[in-house]
């Protein structure tokens, strides 16, 4: 049977506006994003029949009908005449439930390997347009690109230029609810940082630090305060900024050269104490 083997990597939001509520009870956002080369490994398989999922290094994944990557396997698998079934292998490196989006990277990875795999030959936008259905930040990972997300993540736009930036990123061993966080957010769409634009183009690390924004990290660090326990660390060990992704817990620190990201993350790592996993890696 044929196997295919996949990489799939993390993300960054380095900006995260919140705008408002819409009356589908999803909130419209306006995102700066960024892959980062932090990666899961994804195995996809033909078998005779059925669908399988599983994770063989993170119990807290769901194997089966409840994982994302499951419910996009059987979606695509309806596009396909080929009276076969998919086993699905995922090596987690993207901490779960860490605000890198690494479920969603994953579903992305399989609808692409589907694609190719059963000879589906469904166009890029097609393949998005499903994504899109089961989870906000599987369209990005299709895109392939940085870019600006709006709408809930869906409307995706390419930036013209962002620089190589050297990241520390900690992901706090706890987990936090995505719609939780969400839920107690109050959108404030009338502040004047809503109506600029967001540049599309980055000639320098300095110009990155300026758009930083999250708007969710307030409501996730009030019951996480962790959240900015790493924060204020990364800074001390010399980022130049540093923000919380997604809604949480996740926090990245920008540097101004591996080196000193390199010490910042063994400095970190030596912290920990267990209550931290740290990564020392950049944005793709």
């Amino acid at each position: 049977m044929k196997v295919l083997k996949f990489k799939s990597p993390g993300k960054v939001n380095l900006r995260l506006d919140v705008m408002n509520k819409r009356p589908d009870g999803y909130h419209e956002l306006r995102m700066l994003n960024s892959a980062v080369s932090i990666y899961d490994d994804v195995e996809l398989e033909i078998v005779e029949r059925g669908i399988t999922v599983e994770c063989e290094n993170d119990p807290t994944v769901p194997n089966g009908e409840e994982n994302i990557v499951y419910k996009v396997c059987k979606e695509i698998m309806a596009y396909s005449n080929k009276n076969v079934g998919i086993k699905v292998k995922i090596k987690k490196n993207i901490p779960a439930g860490s605000g890198m989006g690494g479920g969603s990277s994953n579903a992305a990875a399989v609808l692409m390997g589907l694609n190719t795999l059963l000879k589906i030959s469904l166009p890029r936008e097609k393949l998005m347009k499903i994504g899109t259905r089961f989870g906000a930040d599987i369209p990005f990972f299709l895109f392939g690109a940085p870019a600006i997300a709006t709408g809930i993540g869906e409307n995706l736009t390419k930036l013209k230029k962002l620089p190589k930036m050297p990241m520390v990123i900690v992901a706090p061993n706890v987990t936090v609810s995505t719609k939780s966080v969400y839920d107690k957010y109050v959108p404030k769409p009338n502040l004047p940082e809503y109506k600029e634009e967001i540049p599309m183009e980055y000639t320098s690390k300095k110009a990155v630090l300026k758009v930083l924004r999250n708007d969710l990290e307030d409501v996730t660090l009030k019951k996480y305060p962790i959240v900015s326990e790493i924060k204020d660390l990364l800074i001390k060990n010399g980022a130049l900024g540093a923000q919380m992704t997604g809604s949480g817990p996740s926090v990245f620190g920008i540097f101004a050269d591996k080196e000193t990201a390199d010490k910042a993350g063994k400095k970190l790592e030596s912290k920990s104490q267990g209550q931290w996993r740290v990564f020392v890696t950049e944005n793709i």
